[in-house]
């Protein structure tokens, strides 16, 4: 039975890094072999801190995957592609390899990270390294509650991890989808409760949907909805988290999926390009500066691929 990546459907951790990786040239057969050494490396800091709370996710760019991977790839594994709907723009930033740990320890975090790239680092290049968190008890950095109605328990592995039936080889594996987007405060701040309550189209301190004489089509509960014209939600778990300093904030967005459409149907949607006539009010204020597409593959494939 294929095993899974365990910080893909982890809880939600206080502190996070997002690495966003290049590969080196001509050393396809050592960065396979390490990428499979990755999360027993992070399994045994878990056990050995397990209050911590520590996992990892490694995931390969649509991009690299055919050179890292040459000799199966995912089904509808694309690459991110540049999104533009009037002023409205979703830039494409394509990268190798990304990197994710989250911890309750921000010491634990920065020890794990620091093993992982001993394992890694005669082989990569570190893009950007990004420094996430948990702020006000799950809320996003507009002050609301991100993603109130989330899914729990075995709902998540239903939405993130593909099925035996759907592709026997990437069992285990989940689609992963990255933006980062800054977020104008000044001008949020600005707003009172009630136009971003409107705007949202949640209430700000408990995440309830505004009554529906409230709720506009174009709010971003609304427009963002994983159930957007039919009963038939999308498969799409997120495991998102703030960052930023004083002068740049916003939200790192991960999207993990069983399907590799999943997340640009959903983009679009919130762009106004799939059958509806209003976009996502929140874009006024947030802008996406990254994208790109990855795939996470299962324990067992990584080992597999890497002649363990």
């Amino acid at each position: 039975m294929a095993r899974e990546q365990f910080g893909i459907c982890a809880e939600a951790n206080l502190h996070g890094f997002v690495f966003l990786i290049n590969a080196l040239d001509g050393h396809h057969a050592q960065l396979r072999l390490q990428l499979a050494r990755l999360p027993a490396l992070v399994q045994h800091l878990s056990d050995q801190f397990s209050e911590s709370n520590l996992s990892a996710v490694i995931a390969v760019g649509a991009g690299y995957w055919d050179s890292l991977y040459p000799a199966a790839r995912p089904q509808n594994f694309n690459s991110f592609p540049p999104l533009v709907v009037d002023d409205l723009e979703m830039p494409a930033s394509p990268f190798d390899l990304l990197l994710q740990i989250r911890s309750d320890r921000y010491d634990v975090l920065h020890l794990a990270a620091q093993q992982c790239f001993q394992l890694l680092q005669p082989y990569v290049e570190i893009q950007e390294q990004i420094h996430a968190f948990r702020y006000m008890d799950g809320r996003d950095l507009t002050g609301f509650i991100d993603e109130p109605r989330a899914p729990k328990g075995r709902r998540k592995r239903e939405l993130a991890l593909v099925a035996e039936e759907t592709d026997q080889v990437f069992t285990g594996g989940s689609y992963l989808h990255f933006q980062r987007y800054r977020l104008d405060l000044n001008r949020w701040q600005q707003l009172t409760q009630s136009q971003q309550e409107l705007i949202m189209g949640y209430k700000k301190m408990d995440g309830n949907l505004l009554p529906s004489a409230q709720l506009s089509a174009q709010s971003h509960a609304v427009s963002a909805s994983l159930q957007p014209e039919t009963n038939h939600q999308l498969p799409l778990l997120f495991q998102n988290m703030p960052y930023g300093q004083l002068k740049v904030q916003g939200m790192l967005v991960l999207g993990f999926s069983a399907d590799g459409s999943s997340y640009l149907q959903w983009l679009k949607q919130r762009m106004g390009q799939s059958g509806l006539q209003n976009y996502d009010l929140l874009l006024d204020y947030i802008q996406a500066d990254c994208g790109a597409a990855f795939f996470a593959p299962s324990i067992s494939f990584m080992e597999q691929q890497a002649g363990l």
